[in-house]
């Protein structure tokens, strides 16, 4: 058994340990993946289903927000306040002006851990396809790369209200080992500012050398050192 260790904000760049979170008794911390699935349908006895879904979890919105996205104006326009919506959403450069406009909610979900050859998928949910929204995934091994989740979303339904609501789910992430096919746990932790200061370096290394990061992700694997010791 894996144990990895999780915090979120909302907003934060992550550099540091600003508190920006919601009260513990309004935010839903994530769920296991299969604790919320019905137990009546034959596939969720199959040994292949299983599996996938021991190390899945499950994270949801946690507030209601309405979203219109205008393409003529190249404009998001939600029903937040402007501090809200400033704090919240990230929308960067042509971002909109694509066949399917790109945003980018800032719920920050970090992931660190003491072990080695541990890493991160997030997977969509199909719930929010419905919705007029497809989360943009990916993978990163925890173990060697310090930063958050986030959720990137194409909109698929353009120039119309469409709205998410509170405890909607918005993707899935699933923890794995390339190595070895252990179980994990996780548990809610304030990150230790060697996190802090791994992430402020490695968000330095995107803004200076674009699209290189992978490179020195490889490199660290394929080294079998984290660069980072954990209190």
């Amino acid at each position: 058994m894996k144990k990895v260790f999780w915090d979120y904000n909302i907003g934060s760049d992550c550099t540091n340990e600003r508190d920006t979170k919601f009260p513990d008794d309004f935010h839903a911390t994530p769920k296991k993946f299969r604790g919320g699935y019905g137990t009546g349908y034959d596939h969720t006895k199959c040994p292949a289903w299983k599996k996938w879904t021991d190390n899945c979890w499950v994270v949801k919105q946690p507030f209601d927000v309405g979203i219109k996205v205008d393409t003529k104006e190249e404009r998001v326009n939600t029903d937040l306040s402007q501090d809200a919506y400033d704090q919240y959403f990230h929308v960067g450069e042509n971002w909109l002006g694509g066949e399917y406009p790109e945003i980018q909610f800032k719920l920050n979900y970090m992931f660190w851990t003491n072990e080695k050859d541990v890493w991160v998928e997030q997977i969509p949910h199909p719930l929010l396809s419905r919705l007029g929204f497809e989360l943009i995934p990916g993978t990163f091994p925890i173990s060697e790369w310090h930063r958050p989740l986030v959720v990137g979303l194409k909109v698929l339904d353009t120039d119309i209200n469409l709205m998410i609501k509170k405890n909607t789910p918005l993707y899935y992430f699933r923890l794995y080992s390339k190595k070895s096919d252990p179980d994990f746990i996780i548990e809610q932790k304030q990150p230790p500012e060697a996190w802090h200061r791994s992430n402020q370096q490695e968000n330095l290394l995107r803004k200076f050398a674009p699209f290189k990061s992978w490179d020195v992700i490889k490199q660290r694997v394929s080294s079998g050192k984290c660069p980072i010791k954990w209190n």
